[in-house]
């Protein structure tokens, strides 16, 4: 095909009528495995390009083109198969018998695709079946190497540790270990994420990979493997880690994707093909897929903390992944990658890779601190990108893309014996670079003038297979004897709506965009979906002018826990069911639901349990559930009364309602209608909220809350005709059986007089409101003995009055002997602890509440959530108590570490209610910054601890009673959240205060503080900092660090993540909120002063408090302070009579050495300008 290439050919061969028409539409397709061989007829009504008189596509001429193609593929890929394993080698490697994972999938796929092309003709001479067998073999043997470390996939789905990961390198003669594995990159969450969805598209086409329910139970538990790809740190497609090379893991967005697509590829897929029966078929997470497809969208179209962009995003957002359709994604990623790693010779894998350049060390596996500078501009180009892309633009019918890349690459491609070879990189040769005009030259990064120099590897006879097997791809899609439909026989190119689903028995992910048109006149709109490189070109479209989206309308089914609580509700006109009338349908705890799934992927030969034991969240719960002939349904964890204590306050559960409703509304992606099963019980009237609640069932009643959440009051049995049914077929009779279901999961109450009967609401007993706080250090039970705090325990009756002395004087037998001393017979610490925890429930005690839990050492199931969703936005995650240490989390971590963070003595040792109240905080945090996260604006590290103080600041000054301050103990799980909302909006200059006046009634030194508590910079500071450190020889120092100017400017980059944090690490040894604020406002004068005098640096280190400090003196002389820090915090920002005349002075003075007064343009006397030093 190449060989006679011509621009005029191309124009011809390639004139598609349309690609939308390869796939047939949904209707037509009666299963998504073809049960009827396709034909060259069918492929010539597909391929009517309306010129045969320049394209012949008569049968001969087909044959004689496969025929080519199969001698290339025998000779180019197929040769170099094992005989034992079938993995292909890695011709790059020293010894070449190593193995990677990736390389060999897509050896695989090349195959694959051939023998696509060969299933058209009836008389194929057998090649179609030695292809697919060939391909076969390839995937079973990394199956087979895989199932040799099934111990590893059983450690690794709990704890998701790096040494515990499966190898992404194996040995190509015997499928063992690499030696020296834990040396490399290994954990490599894309590996078995593009195995898994190569995996469906090849059942899919009729191949038998999976042959016993060992091998089911095994995919089984890969596909639980993948499901936290959103918070696993890896090693990323090129097995390097974060771009140092240092042998750190960091989150790829490359990984999150190809697992988010893994993940609904395997979704209720049968791994035997159309021949399978239902125990064949494996199951997803659907929540779990929500949390990949979240954190992938965030990230995009970055692909990590250090990887501004990676060419590897292109085979995520196109072929073979195509893990997002969001046109704006698309766009946003690809074209970044061209602007950023497009070269002449072909695509960086991402800025300063130095991996096989001549500057590289051959002698050392990781770089030095230093070492990445030398790399700018000098990264390796490789032209495979150019046949992605090529596909890229075939996938979305974009021929002046195909043409522009089809021209670049084919001067790029080795001419040999054995035909056209991709090339497997270019890199710049500096032996070649003698003139110092070249030198100049290399520094400038002008890569035209530099020489590049092909990789060796082919005039040894050793072939780049991965980038060979993509150009193989490439020239069959060219030549058209390849479909789109052949390539992706499961329709991952399309939305998901679209794509075929041949079984309804599983739940199926569907499109993410619901929406209705309305009769209005429509308008023309620029479509982007074909082209997102070269705008000019794309073509126009109609849609409807009014579009409403997200119009999903939500089933909410209210159960009642009793019969009188029916029937009070029913006074108002809520109607509601009991359990016992939705019978036979039976209603479970997403306790049990999570029990069920326990089951699912055990196998004793391997060693495997079942799902780790993880809840199920709201979008699982919204589901139906078949499960040995019983229709079952749970409820969220919004009504758990077993979970973490803030399910106790009735306001914050009202919240966590409405945020379900709209979290339903944004993210389900399933097929039917979700079922929100709200469990009311009679605990939920007791109190001021109950009002409230009537409300919010008013409003549900009425079908909607809101502007766009749409819900209806049913009945259960009526709600579920059109439900979400999943069928959880591995649940067999056997199973069912044996195990204790509690499928009643609420009380019924019989006898009425053992808690008081009620008509209606007046007659339900009030909570009383308590703000009593408890000071455990200065007990009055802490000079006690044992026997008299058991005494005191067992003969006093627990009551509202006594509900603190309880806590307190359990707290001292906690002390001496923990959780488990006995207080008597069969009595322990715990259990009255557990009995004060119902009780203090009961009265909303909230200080006893929070004391208990924390003594209990209660978790939220969802920390580890709200964590790693801080940590993708690009913050930086600190828990501690305010002026003790802290610890950093700067990468996801387990709920099992956050658990040793909180209860260890720098936490819970410091501060017994911290370590239940930092995990409210972290909690809200998180939801704010998916529902407002402009209120993050300017804070890049979250420190738990000094937000904690900024919350106490803000209570103190909206504190109406002086004398009886609340305290944050005291407050409800409600009143927390909107006091961290509160904190948050309630910026010291933002334009609209949360209330009229309240921001004015603040001093400076409280404003200095709340902005300094909560680690707020001004907009582009981190880039101020960056232009004075260039200016700066001597580097910056505060308190005591130092931060140089070099390797600091030759290792990073202004705009890159990690040099935010290195100056925010410099800020965090500050231990004042205010004079943190103070140092802020310094940095922000100092570029001032620089940007508007381009001849000024520093000769010297630039000592940021001793800057401080003198203008604090010079304060000091001009006032007679006698306490000049506190004065001088208390100064508002401005140059007349406020403390930036003072530091503008200071800093002149430290630039001239007081020698020269010269301000240039700075008027001392000038009038009040506090934009200059504006906190954002």
């Amino acid at each position: 095909m190449s060989e006679s290439w011509s621009r005029s050919q191309r124009q011809q061969s390639m004139t598609y009528p349309g690609i939308a028409n390869l796939c047939m539409p949904p209707s037509s397709v009666t299963g998504s495995n073809r049960s009827r061989r396709p034909s060259w007829s069918d492929a010539k009504k597909v391929w009517n390009a309306g010129d045969e008189d320049h394209y012949s596509d008569s049968h001969t001429q087909i044959l004689k083109k496969l025929d080519n193609y199969y001698r290339k593929v025998k000779r180019q890929i197929l040769a170099f198969q094992s005989l034992t394993t079938g993995l292909f080698p890695n011709h790059l490697e020293p010894d070449k018998k190593v193995a990677h994972v990736v390389e060999n999938v897509f050896c695989a796929t090349a195959v694959w695709s051939l023998r696509q092309c060969y299933c058209k003709i009836d008389n194929d001479q057998g090649r179609a079946h030695e292809l697919g067998q060939a391909a076969v073999k390839c995937m079973r043997g990394i199956l087979d190497c895989w199932m040799r470390q099934a111990k590893k996939i059983e450690v690794f789905k709990g704890e998701q540790s790096p040494k515990d990961a499966l190898h992404s390198k194996f040995n190509v003669l015997d499928g063992s270990e690499v030696e020296d594995a834990d040396e490399v990159g290994q954990l490599q969450i894309c590996a078995i994420s593009i195995y898994l969805l190569t995996l469906v598209q090849m059942i899919t086409s009729n191949l038998e990979i999976i042959f016993s329910m060992d091998e089911v139970n095994f995919v089984q538990q890969l596909i639980f493997y993948i499901e936290r790809a959103y918070r696993t740190p890896d090693y990323g497609i090129w097995e390097r880690g974060s771009k140092y090379n240092t042998n750190t893991c960091e989150l790829h967005a490359t990984s999150i994707g190809m697992a988010k697509a893994a993940l609904e590829a395997m979704n209720g897929f049968n791994l035997y093909g159309d021949k399978g029966a239902n125990w064949s078929v494996v199951y997803v997470d659907v929540d779990a897929h929500n949390r990949n497809r979240t954190t992938f969208d965030t990230l995009l179209p970055r692909e990590s903390a250090s990887k501004n962009t990676d060419a590897a995003l292109l085979l995520t957002v196109s072929w073979p992944t195509f893990a997002v359709h969001d046109s704006t994604l698309v766009q946003n990623t690809i074209r970044k990658c061209i602007r950023k790693l497009r070269g002449t010779h072909g695509f960086k894998r991402f800025l300063r890779d130095g991996q096989y350049t001549d500057l590289e060390s051959k002698d050392q596996r990781f770089y030095e601190a230093t070492e990445i500078k030398k790399f700018d501009k000098n990264e390796c180009q490789w032209p495979m990108f150019y046949a992605v892309m090529i596909i890229d633009g075939i996938f979305k019918n974009n021929q002046a893309q195909v043409d522009e890349y089809m021209a670049a690459l084919n001067p790029l491609l080795r001419h040999t014996t054995e035909g056209e070879m991709m090339v497997h990189h270019y890199y710049v040769d500096h032996s070649r670079l003698h003139s110092s005009a070249q030198s100049e030259a290399s520094e400038r990064g002008n890569n035209q003038q530099l020489p590049f120099a092909c990789s060796s590897e082919i005039l040894y006879g050793n072939f780049f297979l991965f980038g060979q097997s993509v150009w193989i791809i490439c020239q069959l899609l060219v030549d058209k004897l390849l479909t789109i439909t052949d390539l992706d026989p499961i329709r991952r190119y399309l939305p998901p709506s679209d794509r075929p689903k041949a079984n309804s028995r599983y739940s199926s992910i569907q499109d993410s965009l619901r929406y209705q048109y309305t009769p209005n006149i429509p308008k023309l709109i620029t479509s982007s979906a074909y082209d997102p490189v070269y705008p000019k070109q794309q073509t126009t479209g109609v849609v409807p002018a009014n579009v409403t989206f997200s119009d999903l309308v939500i089933h909410v089914v209210a159960i009642s826990e009793s019969v009188r609580l029916q029937q009070v509700l029913a006074t108002y006109g809520i109607q509601t069911q009991t359990p016992k009338q939705v019978e036979p349908i039976l209603i479970w705890p997403p306790s049990e639901l999570v029990k069920a799934y326990t089951n699912l992927g055990i196998n004793k030969k391997f060693g495997f349990s079942g799902r780790p034991d993880r809840p199920v969240g709201v979008l699982g719960t919204c589901k139906t559930y078949r499960i040995c002939s019983k229709t079952v349904l749970c409820y969220p964890l919004t009504f758990e009364t077993n979970d973490f204590y803030m399910s106790s306050d009735m306001t914050l559960l009202l919240d966590n309602i409405r945020s379900d409703f709209e979290f339903l509304t944004k993210c389900w992606r399933l097929k039917g209608r979700p079922i929100y099963l709200m469990m009311l019980r009679e605990r939920h009237l007791r109190g001021p909220q109950k009002s409230d609640l009537l409300e919010l069932l008013t409003s549900i009643r009425n079908g909607k809350l809101g502007t766009n959440i749409f819900v209806r009051l049913e009945r259960l049995q009526t709600a579920i005709s059109s439900a979400c049914i999943e069928h959880l077929d591995f649940l067999n009779n056997s199973i069912c059986t044996a195990i204790d279901w509690q499928s009643v999961a609420v009380h019924e109450y019989k006898n009425t007089s053992e808690i008081g009967q009620y008509k209606s609401l007046t007659d339900v007993s009030k909570t009383p409101f308590i703000s009593e706080d408890i000071d455990y250090i200065n007990s009055d039970f802490k000079d006690r003995t044992e026997e008299e705090l058991r005494e005191f325990i067992c003969n006093t009756d627990i009551s509202l009055g006594s509900l603190k002395k309880h806590a307190l004087a359990t707290y001292e037998l906690y002390k001496t002997g923990g959780l488990d001393w006995m207080i008597k017979e069969n009595y322990r610490v715990k259990n009255h602890l557990e009995h004060l925890l119902k009780e203090a429930a009961t009265w909303q005690h909230w200080a006893v509440i929070r004391f208990v839990s924390s003594l209990l050492h209660k978790m939220v199931d969802s920390l580890a959530p709200s964590v790693t969703n801080l940590l993708v936005r690009g913050k930086t995650v600190t828990i501690g108590v305010f002026g003790h240490e802290e610890t950093i989390i700067d990468k996801p971590i387990r709920p099992n570490e956050i658990f040793k963070i909180l209860y260890d003595e720098k936490v819970f040792g410091n501060s017994i209610f911290h370590a239940v109240l930092l995990q409210e905080i972290l909690i809200n945090v998180s939801v704010f910054m998916l529902t407002s996260p402009q209120l993050f604006n300017g804070i890049l590290k979250l420190r738990l601890g000094w937000l904690f103080q900024a919350m106490k600041l803000g209570l103190e000054h909206s504190s109406v009673d002086a004398e009886d301050p609340a305290t944050l103990n005291t407050l409800s799980p409600n009143e927390i959240k909107q006091l961290v909302f509160y904190v948050l909006t309630s910026d010291s200059q933002q334009a609209t205060p949360p209330t009229a006046g309240d921001v004015e009634q603040r001093s400076s030194f409280q404003k200095r503080q709340m902005d300094g508590a909560l680690c707020r910079v001004p907009a582009d500071f981190f880039e101020h900092v960056w232009s004075i450190l260039e200016r700066t020889p001597g580097g910056i120092k505060l308190c005591d660090a130092l931060l140089p100017q070099q390797p600091t400017l030759s290792d990073m980059t202004d705009y890159e993540l990690n040099f935010s944090l290195k100056i925010e690490e410099m800020l965090s040894r500050i231990s004042d909120p205010a004079y943190r604020c103070l140092v802020v406002e310094m940095f922000e004068l100092i570029n001032v002063l620089l940007k508007r005098n381009s001849e000024l640096r520093f000769t010297e280190t630039l000592d940021v408090d001793y800057l401080i400090n003198e203008a604090v003196k010079l304060y000091q002389q001009q006032t007679n302070s006698k306490d000049p820090y506190k004065d001088f915090y208390n100064l508002p920002i401005q140059l007349v009579g406020g403390s930036t005349g003072y530091m503008v002075r200071v800093i002149i003075n430290y630039l001239f050495n007081a020698n020269i007064q010269k301000a240039d343009g700075i008027d001392l006397n000038m009038s009040t300008n506090t934009d200059i030093c504006k906190i954002s």
